[in-house]
């Protein structure tokens, strides 16, 4: 019976790119050989390890999906592990559950990305008008400058008192120290 697996494996950071793209190429032939059917292949890429392999502080990550029946994970980890550009590996067996999770995130993460893609074109900057505009001589266009100045003083009391305030709470709780917490 065929089931999923994902393999995620950690090679030299060392390596040229081209190293690193032939490891991968001949960890996917493995499967490929054996049996099993590629899903998916990601490049994680370099990053810091969480503790020192071999000496090294970081490492090129990728993960490969595929499904397989349970022989060809012991074909894999064999060629994994004697790869000496492949510093550690981990293979899993996903699950159905696993498996429709990791869909629906994935169909997620692809729904927020177009709506973040349509969002950027929405607002996106019309073009001005540099053209003057006559001045507004209505009542209502004059009593509108004055409430924005007095917002902004409104904002400068009420940072005052919040300031004041803090100020007396500290100097009452020194007074309680001294008075010995009473």
């Amino acid at each position: 019976m065929k089931r999923y697996y994902e393999c995620t494996f950690i090679v030299n950071p060392g390596l040229d790119d081209g190293q690193i793209e032939s490891t991968v190429k001949m960890a996917e032939d493995t499967i490929v050989k054996n049996g099993g059917e590629l899903v998916a292949t990601e490049h994680i890429g370099r990053r810091r390890l969480a503790y020192p392999i071999a000496k090294k502080h970081n490492g090129y990550y990728v993960t490969v999906e595929f499904q397989a029946e349970g022989r060809i994970v012991e074909k894999v980890e064999r060629f994994l592990k004697l790869d000496e550009n492949v510093m550690r590996f981990l293979t899993l067996t996903l699950d159905d559950r696993e498996l429709e999770a990791k869909r629906n995130r994935i169909a997620f993460a692809a729904q927020d990305r177009g709506r973040n893609q349509e969002e950027a074109k929405d607002d996106k900057p019309e073009a001005k008008d540099d053209t003057p505009k006559a001045k507004d001589d209505t009542p209502e266009a004059k009593d509108d400058a004055p409430e924005a100045e007095d917002t902004d003083a409104g904002k400068q009391e009420k940072s005052t008192a919040t300031s004041e305030a803090t100020e007396a709470s500290n100097e009452n709780s020194e007074e309680q120290k001294e008075n010995g917490g009473e």
